[in-house]
């Protein structure tokens, strides 16, 4: 992220617009910023952006008076308290270019194929050099005809959708938010202990709020098949990973592909690099060069649209434009 923020606030000034440069991230600490970073540098913004490994608190917004917005150059904004924002009436932007979007959905899509066909297991027998056994059988199943569960349907969850259509899945989908007409007519919505226990590979696209924190839970986990694989490229909080760490030990399920962790880094020690019906990628799986270079540009068309009086062009709460520009103007 450091880079990616460096290279962000470069854009900016080339721009002209002076920029503060906070404390660096620190890989798997996720707190609230210094007091005195706070008091020294950001009380003189009018825009702030976070990065996940800083929270942006009610205490930390109730000490600018002068900040006018909040832009996230990423979709998740799990660390910014969107309650506060909306009560002080200051607008939130973050990230979802489509770049980005359509990035993640393709790397979804990929890490399902890795599962269905058994990518692992094929690369394993290659390297014994020797043929499978013929008493296994083959490993690797069709997308063709598999029911698949869809966990969020925001946007890159309904990309994700729009794209296995024409494989000839079964759709289902959990998504309390999401509007039907925004839906295609051949996703089942359905409860999610329903998704779980009929799902043969379950996608988890949420983003993750204080009301759903691990919503795959020990519980969800247990109704799955044991022929089902689970992948995740929403957030490690979306998951209770120690009930999945065991699903995936005792084989109670397939297999899993994790492109995001309770803890980031993934710690060394930790068991799911032991075991073997996992792929594991480091947040970085639908990290392509044009989604970066979209959140970069996504990142400073949002900052200059807020100081420039306008919303951002991919904004979480533009229902607060009444309250942010009487806020703007007292600022001033």
């Amino acid at each position: 992220m450091d880079g990616l923020l460096d290279t962000i606030a470069s854009e900016l000034a080339a721009r002209g617009v002076e920029v503060i440069r906070g404390p660096a991230n620190t890989p798997g600490v996720v707190v609230p910023l210094p007091p005195e970073t706070v008091q020294n540098d950001l009380r003189r913004a009018d825009v702030a952006m976070f990065s996940s490994r800083w929270r942006c608190d009610r205490q930390t917004l109730s000490a600018l008076p002068r900040l006018k917005g909040i832009v996230n150059a990423t979709i998740g904004l799990e660390t910014v308290d969107l309650e506060a924002a909306d009560e002080m009436g200051i607008i939130v932007g973050h990230g979802g270019a489509p770049e980005h979007v359509l990035s993640m959905a393709e790397a979804a899509i990929m890490l399902m194929m890795n599962l269905m066909y058994g990518l692992r297991q094929s690369e394993r027998l290659m390297s014994t050099w020797r043929p499978a056994d013929p008493e296994e059988g083959p490993h690797a199943n069709m997308l063709f005809g598999a029911t698949i569960g869809i966990v969020g349907l925001g946007r890159i969850g309904r990309a994700v959708v729009d794209r296995l259509l024409p494989f000839g899945v079964k759709l289902l989908a959990y998504s309390p938010r999401a509007e039907r007409s925004q839906i295609p007519d051949a996703v089942t919505l359905v409860d999610l202990a329903t998704l779980m226990r009929e799902s043969d590979l379950v996608g988890v696209f949420i983003a993750v709020r204080p009301d759903n924190k691990r919503l795959i839970n020990a519980d969800a986990i247990a109704l799955m098949k044991r022929s089902a694989y689970l992948v995740n490229v929403a957030r490690g909080d979306a998951i209770d990973e120690p009930a999945l760490i065991a699903a995936l030990r005792d084989r109670r399920i397939a297999g899993a592909a994790l492109d995001t962790f309770a803890t980031e880094p993934l710690p060394q020690d930790s068991e799911l690099r032991s075991l073997p019906n996992v792929i594991l990628t480091p947040h970085i799986v639908g990290h392509t060069r044009q989604s970066i270079d979209a959140v970069i540009r996504v990142a400073v068309e949002n900052i200059l649209n807020v100081l420039e009086g306008r919303l951002p062009s991919i904004c979480k709460n533009p229902h607060v434009e009444p309250v942010w520009r009487r806020r703007s103007e007292a600022a001033l």
